[in-house]
Parts: structure tokens; C-alpha cells; sequence
């Protein structure tokens, strides 16, 4: 069947057929993206026969496996999700680690239960042919375990704690002990699928006990870190998640100084060819190249604004200018810092940016669609951490040598939906107004904006594109990333060529839009001298007596973001003023700004509480409307959405 069978151009002013073996499309040249998808359920790997096409579009390559030849057209999507696919649907927030349901094949018989949901799950390994490099999509965490660094494992290790609280509020905790599902990504761990919890819920004993069975094959200068901390879980000493998460992360902050980062930044915006004056701005200021050493905190910034003529652009100048210095003037370095003060520091410097912003529609009398506004997309780097933060429907695209993820969701009404469990995510955007933005800066007070700051662990090479979705609509980064993008990490090309390509494809591909990009590359290398093992009774001694007295709200699960911020004391960053890596650092204060950043958090978070509670039960039909939306948390009507323009292929999140 492989050898009769095309694969569609995603190009819609293309759609021509190619054979599976190309890279390119022989009529128009658009990078072919192969989307190889997971088949839920175990009796279709034996119904369904390698080869075989099924619905006249999926093609099996494997048991379970297909490949989807016409990834141009929206798939199949039923008028209701049943409410176990609605659980993938609402941790859409955790889409880098758990997989997104792309569409389902209806039974061909009504009378038997034989439909297939199908399983995405961003960037697979293929080999240079295209085809797949590990059978069964990704490899399992026991397969590639004993082949990563120190660094690697530990961040494997704190996935599967953060994911833990989300998971079991879901009963889908039995998930992450299910070593068949637990599967490695490059950096990143991801479920294969999920797995319902049984009558009786599994604890943090049970994943001590899996973990126990790495220990042997874990990098020698851990495994007695390992073994101690596998002792803890199973005697139920170490009994809470929070606990758990804030060991290994001082954990990672210790095994980070084996490695010495570095970055070369480069922005670039263009007004495009359609568009009369550019919207868009970015820091650091475009087409200047700069490179920074190990040490320094890199900061990129991408702004979209809102509100044409009346003054979007105005509205993306004033982020511009006030959030580095809001940051500069914040306490992010050499401090006593707790796990996520980094992200509180930027959470509360995009509040007071959203307030300038508003108080200046305020003093110039703008009221619904003439208040101006704009998305927000900024990378922050702190030793082995990279700090994203997002408002609206730019995006932020974390690439490596093997991959390229979607780090961020779009804020807009079709991820809403689906974050709400009613559609599926290719559905969704199928609607009219799917793309119409749900917040932005600007638009309203801090009290009624949720931004979202998420925490990445940097242990390889890798490029971190921040664009506006004048490059992004389309699929342009996904199809192109490998073409345009990895040149950079093979050292082919420069930061700077690649930013300047990237525009130029932006214009000529899409150009319906101003387009802006910030790169920010990032090369690591171990340090000169090895880092010594860490001892388990030293980080417990360090973190667990200042959790005793800690209250922990889970936001991850209940919030619209990805990352929970929490009051977790940890050591600082290594640094050149803080203690060296071979002795314990010395217990400092914490200053007064970061309390203060944790107290805003705190009420931010409230405000978030009660504003998902609120909207989880709409009274409206589920499904898009293109009606502005109701502040859950004041009852009034903010600006109506602004549509932006949303494809009917748009990229998942």
C-alpha cells in the first residue's frame, strides 16, 4: 500500500500529492511535515494491518501507529467528546508532557464500540528519510535512562513530580507508574497515553518503588542521591508532592554547574507587505546581534500590538520599554531565592506593564475596541532555567537538534474551549472568530489578567524562537523549523542569517501580518571541573523544615497556567558571589521586593481561583461564540475580543 499512497502538500493554495519518500513538495517546495499519530485502544493492532489505509487518509506504519497522508484537511471530530477524552482536553496546559487529541475515526459499524481517537504529540524522532527512528514513536524512559547526563535524569525525575498533583486530581496519576506509557522525548517527558487511577490511588510510596529500578543505571555521581531519596518515598517520610519537587530542585540547581551556558540573542520586525505601519516590537532593539557570557541572564521580548490606528503600536512600545527595566530592578540574581521567585519577578513586572498600559487608555478615554493593547512573549535565562512568559497568541517554540515543541498556548477562544473540555483543538479552530484573543496587556487591570510563566531546564544546545503570529499562522515554524532553523545549531549559519531568513519567509509565505522574531540561541558545555555528588541529607536539610511551614496551592491544575508558583525556600543560583559548588551555600534573607512580588502573587492567584471556578460552568452552549467575552471575575463586559487572523490549520498547542 506504501508504495500507491501519497502524502498531501500542507500548502492550501497546493495540496498536491508527493510520494511518502520526499521532503519537499515537487509542485510548490514546502517542507512535507509528517504527523505520525498514536491509535488509542489495543484491539486495533491486530484488526488493522501494517499498510492498510484506514478512512481513505491514515495510513499504519506500525501497530497502533499511522501516519496522516492528508494533514491539509481538518480531521473528523465527534459533536461531543465523551468525558474521558475531555481529561486530555483539560490538561492542555501540560500539552509539552501529555498528548493532544488530533481527531477519531468513527466505528464504521453503529451498532460496535470501535472508534479510534487518535494521539499527537509535537515533534517525533524521524530519521533523514522521514520515517521513524523508534518503533513505537518514542522510547520508553528505561530505554534511554542509563545514556543521559546527570542533569538530564534529575530533570526527568522532576517532569514526573510536577505532573504529579495535576495527574492525580484527574485519577490519571497511575499514568506516570506505568513504564510502558512513560516516554522520553529529547529533553522532555511525555505519556504515551493516559491510564485511570484504580479503586485504590497510588502514592508517592509507589513512585519510589519505580524509581528504585533506575538506580542501578543512573550516573554514578547521583545514584546514592537516588537511593537515599527512593528510601525516603517508599517509607513515606517524603510524602508530599511539594516536598518531592523542591528536593530535586536543588537537585538540578546543584548538577547545573556542571555546565556553562552562553547565548547569542537576535531580533528583526518588518511591516509586511500588506500592512500600512508595524504594530510589532521587540527588545532586545532589532537587527543587532548580541552575545552574552556564562553568567549573564539573557532577555528577549516579542510584542504584538492591538488596536490598528489607535494605537497598538504605542501599546507594544510602552511593554518594550517598561518590562526590562521592571526586571533590571528586581532581585534576580545572588539572592535567597525560592523556587519561583524568577517567575513571580515576572508575573509582577507584566502587571505593572498591563497597568501603564491601561491607565493610559484610562487618561485618553478609550473604551471597548479603541483601548489598545498588546501580546506578550519574553524568554528569561537564569543559570540551567529559561523562564517563558506569555499573554495572547504570540508564541514561543523551544528547538533542539531533534525537535521542535510549542512551548506556549495561545490565549485565545478556540484553546479555551478546549481547556473547558467542550472541543477538540482542530475542531475548535474550525470555528468562526476561534482565533479572537481572550486577554492581552493592557486591555483591562492586572486584577483580570492571568499571565503565564512557565520553567524550562536547558541541558543541551538549543533555539528559542519568539515570534508574532505573522511568522507562526500557517504552520510556518513547524514546517520549516528544520530547513531554516537548525542550520544555527550546526554552526551553518548565524543567529543572524537565520532571524533574517525567518522574516524574509514570514513576508513571503504568510504577509498578512507584521512579523517579528527573537532568537535566543544557547550553547552548553561542561565546566572544567566535575561537580560533586550531591548528598540527599544536605538538600533535606536545606528544604524540607521550610516547607513544614508552607501552604501550597496547586495552580497547575486549577489555573490556566502551566507552572505553579509556590513559597519554597531553595539555595541561590551558582554564581561568582554565592558559595562555590563543593560547600553547601550560606543561608541568606530574602529581600523585601521578592516577599512583596509573593504577596501580589498570592492575590493574583486567588483572583485566578475563583475566576476558573467560575468559568467552568458557563451558561452559554459549548461552543465557540464570536460574543465578547464576560469577566467571571467582575461580571462586566471587557473590550470584545480582537480576532486575529487564525488559519483553519494552525498549529496545535
Amino acid at each position: 500500500m506504501d508504495s500507491v499512497t501519497t502524502l498531501q502538500c500542507q500548502n492550501l493554495t497546493c495540496l498536491s500529492p508527493n510520494a511518502l519518500t520526499n521532503r519537499f513538495c515537487e509542485k510548490c517546495g514546502t517542507p512535507l511535515v509528517k504527523r505520525y499519530l498514536w491509535m488509542m485502544g489495543d484491539w486495533v493492532r491486530s484488526y488493522y494491518r501494517v499498510g492498510e489505509l484506514i478512512d481513505d487518509r491514515y495510513l499504519v506504519k506500525q501497530p497502533q501507529i499511522v501516519l496522516d497522508t492528508k494533514p491539509a484537511q481538518a480531521p473528523q471530530a465527534p459533536d461531543e467528546p465523551p468525558s474521558w477524552i475531555s481529561l486530555y482536553l483539560k490538561l492542555l496546559p501540560f500539552h509539552l508532557h501529555i498528548p493532544q487529541v488530533y481527531g477519531y475515526i468513527p466505528s464504521p459499524d453503529e451498532r460496535l464500540n470501535m472508534d479510534i481517537w487518535l494521539l499527537e504529540y509535537g515533534t517525533i524522532p524521524l530519521d533523514e528519510t522521514g520515517e521513524l527512528i523508534y518503533p513505537q514513536l518514542l522510547p520508553t524512559l528505561a530505554e534511554v535512562w542509563s545514556q543521559a547526563s546527570d542533569l538530564r535524569q534529575i530533570h526527568w525525575l522532576w517532569q514526573m513530580a510536577k505532573l504529579w498533583y495535576p495527574l492525580q486530581k484527574k485519577a490519571m496519576v497511575s499514568s506516570l507508574l506505568n513504564p510502558f506509557l512513560t516516554r522520553v522525548n529529547n529533553q522532555l517527558l511525555q505519556l504515551l497515553e493516559l491510564s485511570k487511577d484504580e479503586a485504590t490511588a497510588p502514592n508517592l510510596r509507589d513512585l519510589g518503588v519505580l524509581w528504585a529500578g533506575l538506580i542501578p543505571t543512573a550516573a554514578a555521581n547521583i545514584q546514592d542521591f537516588l537511593a537515599s531519596l527512593t528510601q525516603e518515598l517508599e517509607s513515606g517520610d517524603l510524602d508530599r508532592p511539594e516536598s518531592l519537587i523542591a528536593i530535586l530542585d536543588y537537585a538540578l540547581q546543584h548538577y547545573g554547574r556542571g555546565q556553562e551556558r552562553t547565548y547569542e540573542i537576535f531580533t528583526c520586525t518588518d511591516t509586511g507587505p500588506v500592512r500600512e505601519h508595524n504594530e510589532d516590537a521587540c527588545y532586545p532593539p532589532a537587527n543587532q546581534a548580541i552575545t552574552l557570557s556564562n553568567g549573564q541572564n539573557p532577555l528577549a521580548i516579542v510584542c504584538d500590538g492591538i488596536g490598528g490606528q489607535e494605537g497598538g503600536e504605542i501599546a507594544a512600545q510602552l511593554a518594550i520599554e517598561t518590562l526590562p527595566r521592571e526586571i533590571n530592578q528586581s532581585p534576580t540574581t545572588d539572592i535567597q531565592v525560592y523556587p519561583d521567585s524568577h517567575s513571580l519577578v515576572l508575573e509582577q513586572a507584566i502587571r505593572v506593564t498591563n497597568d501603564l498600559i491601561s491607565q493610559r487608555n484610562d487618561q485618553e478615554s478609550r473604551q471597548d475596541r479603541r483601548r489598545m493593547g498588546t501580546t506578550l512573549v519574553m524568554a528569561f535565562g537564569q543559570a540551567e532555567e529559561m523562564y517563558a512568559a506569555h499573554v495572547g497568541d504570540s508564541r514561543i517554540y523551544w528547538i533542539t537538534a531533534h525537535s521542535c515543541h510549542q512551548v506556549t498556548v495561545d490565549d485565545d477562544l478556540a484553546s479555551r474551549e478546549v481547556k473547558l473540555g467542550y472541543l477538540l483543538y482542530r475542531d475548535a479552530i474550525q470555528y468562526p472568530n476561534a482565533g479572537a484573543l481572550v486577554q492581552a496587556l493592557g486591555m483591562s487591570s492586572a486584577t483580570n489578567l492571568y499571565p503565564t510563566v512557565q520553567r524550562l531546564i536547558i541541558d543541551q544546545d538549543c533555539v528559542f524562537l519568539l515570534c508574532s503570529d505573522g511568522l507562526s499562522d500557517y504552520d510556518r515554524v513547524e514546517q520549516y523549523w528544520d530547513s531554516e532553523i537548525l542550520p544555527l545549531l550546526r554552526g551553518e549559519k548565524t543567529v543572524t542569517a537565520v532571524g533574517e531568513s525567518l522574516l524574509q519567509l514570514a513576508n513571503q509565505k504568510n504577509g498578512h501580518d507584521n512579523s517579528t522574531i527573537a532568537l535566543v540561541y544557547c550553547r552548553v558545555v561542561p565546566t572544567a571541573e566535575t561537580v560533586r555528588p550531591l548528598i540527599y541529607a544536605e538538600a533535606k536539610e536545606r528544604i524540607i523544615p521550610d516547607l513544614n511551614d508552607q501552604d501550597f496551592d496547586h495552580r497547575g491544575d486549577t489555573y490556566s497556567g502551566e507552572e505553579a508558583v509556590t513559597a519554597i525556600p531553595t539555595p541561590p543560583p551558582a554564581s561568582s558571589s554565592v558559595s562555590s559548588p563543593t560547600s553547601p551555600p550560606a543561608p541568606t534573607t530574602v529581600s523585601t521586593l521578592v516577599v512583596v512580588a509573593i504577596a501580589v502573587g498570592v492575590l493574583g492567584l486567588l483572583a485566578a481561583i475563583a475566576w476558573q471556578f467560575l468559568s467552568r460552568y458557563p451558561v452559554s452552549n459549548p461552543s465557540i461564540s464570536p460574543a465578547p467575552v464576560t469577566s467571571p471575575t467582575t461580571g462586566t463586559t471587557p473590550p470584545a475580543p480582537v480576532t486575529s487572523p487564525t488559519p483553519p490549520n494552525a498549529s496545535p498547542n
